[in-house]
């Protein structure tokens, strides 16, 4: 256990030694981004090794003491098992190909940003996530959660010129921190019980109605960082104002902290006892997954449509703890193993093809000036390697076989159909529905990025930024091509990660099902032994490509031979095609925008110059749309508020000491009677 503890330090280390270097060498821009990137990196390939060693070879937690204070409980001690261990894997494995990235993308900062602050932030940054992931206490995972939200507000905002990026960075600090309200208060309820915030401790002396308002805290706590609806409308604004390396951090990574936090704090500290828990975290994941990817399907600004499928995705690990949890309180740990790997199995695969996907928005947003699909086009010719690492993200995430999306979701369909039982009619619809959820899902994710990579790189460019784009640095592309690489090696060998992820789930659960997995090459780990007549998805693929070689056979006999021949395209009567003749993002998803106009909320405006009937010089058709969520709920809970504030102001600051000793005697009072009563 010396080892990964020595390898740890080794990595925090480094990271801090990033930190100071950005700061000694701030004043030589390109200097100062490579050597911080560079020591980045070597902190990365230190973290992977020792979080996969920890993962496979030790059982045993690494205890890491960093200071002890004679203030109690500010002792900061770091705990790393199993479950932290794999999401440090996820993280380093992103931090290194995001640094990597940095090299060449931050380059458009030389001499007109503090490339030194910038970095310094990214590193510091970084370090918050290990921290909030290894964090031994509660106080200390508070701190380290609460600097982790600061740290990514000032790199949201790091492009401060930018109005919108200004408001995005104010939604995301608000949001953030109401979210860190409900946390505390669960800490606190904590901590009134046991008299600890040791998240290791045992929690059996916290009452059952106490822990049922623990868990609703920590949903809205945690739910809220992960951006699950309706309590999302910060992560749409604030990803795309983001540099797109920060954006790739913030999707890849840091929202999947909350999903690391319900397991360490609900499945793991409290315990679950009760179904409605489950079912709660299920209905919640469906609502988000058909939310986020409807909203991402009329998206036509590339990182707005990246940020949206985040929330869908954030709904599919919804769906799958949702399993996990009513399969633990029901006290089958075959299903809640198998809900649980799914969930951790798409944590880590989202951390891939979305890391790639929001490096290749900003390798786009780099060589074209403009994220907007509507001036884009042709990128392919201008850049062909982004365009086919671009392609690899697209069908990873929209669950395309041989990619790892497609394993992830399977597994989560699995461990639907192994919880649906007889004797249950409620559980079972809700099962159903979320079945049909992720199907509904799957289907517009897919619509989703042929709309992105049809757009954005096929055709021909739609404006003078795409007809002159070039392709980016190197570095940019070698990030790019890592992380799709591993995206296409887990769909062809899932088994792989899944062997990692097995000892992660017999530390939460107590219960392997590795052995029931049939894995090999391009099969999904399908489980035999929990669905034993179903059909696994390797036979699914070879009876797909019978079907097409049959269809093409039947086809070439039906109609013979053929001889080729060669015409110009049919262009009704132009002379030749241009940019204005394409499907554009607005008429890809319009259809979809007017079935679902309830939610969407879709309005159109038409601006002519000239006689509209017979001699328009010019016609302009604006399509806008926006969230039912902030016109209906948060705009008029803003608007109420700020009612009573300006109405409470005149009570509160009266401008009279008087007033104000009587209030500071009303509230001293009110502290001695609460104390005499409890």
């Amino acid at each position: 256990m010396l080892l990964p503890g020595i390898l740890f330090k080794a990595a925090i280390f480094l990271f801090i030694f990033a930190a100071f270097a950005s700061l000694v060498l701030m004043k030589y821009h390109k200097l100062c981004n490579i050597a911080a990137n560079i020591i980045c990196i070597a902190a990365s390939i230190v973290g992977i090794s020792v979080a996969a060693m920890q993962i496979l070879y030790y059982s045993d937690n690494v205890i890491i003491d960093i200071y002890h204070s004679a203030i109690p409980f500010l002792t900061i001690n770091l705990k790393i098992d199993a479950l932290s261990s794999f999401f440090l894997l996820a993280l380093f494995l992103l931090v290194l190909c995001v640094s990597i990235y940095s090299i060449g993308y931050n380059s458009h900062y030389y001499g007109k940003r503090n490339v030194g602050l910038f970095n310094l932030l990214y590193a510091t940054f970084i370090l918050s996530m290990f921290f909030v992931i290894t964090s031994g206490n509660a106080v200390f995972f508070f701190i380290a959660w609460e600097a982790m939200s600061l740290l990514s507000y000032l790199l949201v905002v790091f492009e401060s010129e930018n109005e919108a990026n200004q408001r995005a960075g104010t939604l995301y600090i608000i949001m953030t921190h109401i979210g860190t309200a409900f946390l505390l208060i669960g800490f606190m309820i904590m901590f009134s019980y046991t008299k600890s915030f040791d998240m290791f401790a045992d929690s059996s002396a916290i009452p059952a109605f106490a822990k049922n308002i623990m868990f609703i805290l920590f949903l809205i706590g945690f739910g809220t960082k992960a951006g699950v609806v309706p309590v999302h409308i910060w992560l749409p604004h604030a990803h795309p104002a983001a540099p797109s390396n920060i954006s790739a951090l913030m999707s890849g990574i840091m929202i999947k902290t909350a999903i690391y936090g319900l397991l360490r704090f609900v499945f793991m500290y409290m315990g679950i006892q009760n179904k409605w828990w489950g079912v709660a975290i299920l209905i919640i994941g469906i609502i988000t997954a058909i939310i986020g990817v409807s909203y991402a399907f009329i998206e036509k600004n590339i990182k707005r449509l990246l940020a949206y499928s985040s929330i869908e995705n954030i709904g599919i690990l919804f769906i799958g703890l949702g399993v996990a949890f009513i399969a633990k309180a029901q006290g089958n740990l075959t299903v809640c193993a198998l809900a649980i790997t799914a969930a951790l199995f798409h944590s880590f695969n989202h951390t891939l093809f979305k890391g790639s996907l929001f490096l290749g928005a900003g390798s786009v947003h780099y060589a074209t000036h403009s994220k907007n699909m509507e001036e884009l086009g042709g990128l392919i010719k201008k850049m062909p390697v982004t365009a086919i690492f671009m392609l690899g993200g697209a069908l990873a995430v929209s669950a395309i076989v041989p990619f790892n999306g497609f394993a992830s979701e399977w597994l989560t369909f699995q461990s639907l159909f192994a919880n649906i039982a007889l004797g249950q009619a409620g559980l079972n619809i809700a099962f159903i529905l979320a079945v049909a959820a992720l199907a509904m899902a799957g289907a517009f994710a897919a619509a989703c990025f042929i709309k992105l990579f049809g757009i954005s790189f096929l055709g021909k460019p739609r404006s003078k930024y795409a007809a002159n784009a070039k392709e980016v640095p190197a570095v940019m592309n070698i990030a790019m091509g890592i992380l799709t690489s591993f995206c296409l090696l887990i769909g062809l060998f899932p088994m792989l990660v899944l062997r990692f992820i097995d000892k992660v789930v017999f530390s939460l659960v107590g219960s392997s099902i590795f052995g029931q997995f049939q894995g090999g090459f391009l099969t999904a780990a399908y489980p035999l032994k929990i669905a034993e007549n179903a059909i696994s998805p390797f036979t699914i693929l070879i009876a797909i490509i019978g079907v097409i070689l049959l269809t093409l056979i039947i086809i070439r006999i039906i109609g013979g031979k053929y001889i080729e021949r060669k015409y110009g395209t049919w262009d009704c009567g132009y002379e030749a095609l241009n940019a204005r003749m394409q499907y554009s993002a607005t008429g890809f998803s319009n259809p979809i925008k007017i079935i679902f106009k309830l939610l969407f909320q879709p309005t159109r405006r038409l601006k002519v110059e000239g006689n509209l009937v017979y001699h328009p010089k010019s016609i302009e058709y604006i399509t806008s749309f926006e969230s039912v969520f902030e016109k209906y709920l948060y705009s008029p809970l803003l608007n109420k508020t700020r009612n009573f504030s300006r109405k409470a102001k005149f009570l509160i600051q009266t401008g009279s000491i008087n007033t104000y000793l009587i209030y500071i005697f009303i509230v001293v009072i009110a502290l001695i009677l609460y104390n005499r009563l409890v």
